[in-house]
């Protein structure tokens, strides 16, 4: 695969993993349901990630993730996130 696609992907896989662990830090304090959601959507982000980590390296490996999955992944993380959000603080 050419550098141009590796170097992006795993600076999205460092990313996540870093606000993966904050969030987990955070939920390890506090122990809301907020900060629950919050963990699990940027954790499925970062899951995702490592998912996409055999892309790079083994194109056959693509057959078995369309962008459909993808996008389902990425949307079901959102929503995980939007909710923690909009959950309130008592």
């Amino acid at each position: 695969m050419e550098i141009i696609v590796l170097i992006p992907r795993l600076v999205f896989i460092t990313i996540t993993l870093v606000v993966f662990a904050f969030s987990l830090l955070t939920f390890s304090r506090y122990k809301t349901k907020k900060t629950l959601l919050l963990t699990l959507g940027f954790g499925l982000f970062f899951v995702h990630g490592l998912i996409s980590i055999p892309e790079i390296f083994n194109q056959e490996y693509n057959f078995l993730f369309r962008d459909n999955i993808h996008l389902l992944i990425d949307a079901v993380a959102l929503l995980l996130i939007l909710l923690g959000v909009l959950q309130d603080q008592k």
